[in-house]
């Protein structure tokens, strides 16, 4: 049996969107984050927890113009950004 880390939105977390983009705002700071468009739908994307592999494999699928290896990055970036900046909450889940 693998652990492999799900991720989900904070749920304290308020958002609001405005066409493709999304504003977040982290309850105890107050600091309001700006998601452009491809971050927006990573928000959209893990409002049910989702493992980095579901991720990476929707992006790719979406944006087949661009390598799987440069999508893997991208995605593991915005998640450990967000992650630090408490928008999304990690928890380890038994993988098949």
């Amino acid at each position: 049996m693998t652990v492999e880390t799900l991720y989900v939105r904070n749920p304290a977390v308020a958002a609001t969107e405005i066409d493709a983009e999304t504003f977040l705002v982290e309850p105890e700071t107050g600091e309001v984050f700006y998601l452009d468009e491809v971050t927006s739908a990573l928000w959209r994307f893990i409002e049910e927890p989702r493992r980095e592999s579901e991720i990476v494999q929707a992006f790719a699928e979406a944006f087949p113009d661009t390598g799987t290896a440069q999508i893997s990055a991208d995605i593991r970036a915005a998640l450990t950004d967000m992650t630090e900046r408490d928008l999304v909450v990690s928890r380890a889940s038994a993988g098949p």
